[in-house]
């Protein structure tokens, strides 16, 4: 009995180490050590495409009377209760659209040539909208690796919003989708690569798993 408790604290360990999604998988406020990828100062309005940086590509669906996506934009843009960006932050890319205001959602779209572990930006948008406002990440297949609706609130005021993103463990990520309600980015920032394990996070998974191998050791000894 010893020996087969012995064995399957083993093959846990083992299966803790393979299959342990590392830390920083999902949504993120952060990207560290990332490359910020400035926008052309293009003042551009329409659907794209537009291509900058290390092969990003920028679209947008929305090109119709329901509003007009700007992208390079170095003016004004408003997110009423969100507050206003004056430009000082940087270009913007900026999706001038709401189901409130025009009865269609809209997206936008940044596309890497090159697949990305992590990818996110300083987000604003326009809150308490019919529809979500949301950010996702989509797979080389166009498989959807994950989602988040927007819910923070700045209060108003000027240059005011979030740093939001996403985060895996190896570049998997081909495309950066942002979704209604008049969302602007500024300071698009990618990772490529694998992404290492914080430790700080791995511990208490790792912890579980053991304390729970230990136990099953603990029962059949017993």
């Amino acid at each position: 009995m010893r020996v087969l408790a012995t064995k399957l604290f083993c093959i846990l360990t083992v299966v803790l180490v393979l299959t342990l999604d590392p830390a920083g998988a999902g949504v993120v406020t952060s990207i560290p050590g990332g490359t910020v990828v400035p926008m052309p100062a293009d003042n551009y309005f329409g659907p794209g495409p537009e291509t900058f940086g290390p092969g990003i590509t920028w679209t947008s669906t929305n090109a119709s009377d329901e509003g007009t996506s700007v992208f390079g934009w170095t003016g004004g843009y408003g997110f009423l209760g969100n507050g206003t960006w004056g430009g000082d932050l940087g270009r913007m890319a900026g999706l001038n659209n709401s189901y409130d205001f025009y009865g269609v959602t809209e997206s936008m779209t940044f596309t890497f040539a090159t697949p990305v572990s992590a990818v996110g930006g300083f987000l604003n948008y326009v809150p308490y909208q019919t529809t979500p406002t949301t950010i996702a990440v989509y797979g080389v297949d166009d498989n959807l690796i994950g989602s988040y609706n927007l819910t923070f609130l700045t209060g108003g005021g000027d240059d005011l919003g979030q740093f939001l993103g996403f985060q895996e463990s190896s570049a998997v990520i081909k495309s950066f989708v942002l979704t209604d309600n008049f969302i602007g980015i500024v300071n698009l920032t990618y990772a490529g690569g694998s992404v290492v394990p914080e430790p700080g996070t791995l511990f208490p998974a790792a912890a579980g798993v053991l304390l729970l191998a230990g136990l099953i050791r603990r029962k059949i000894r017993a």
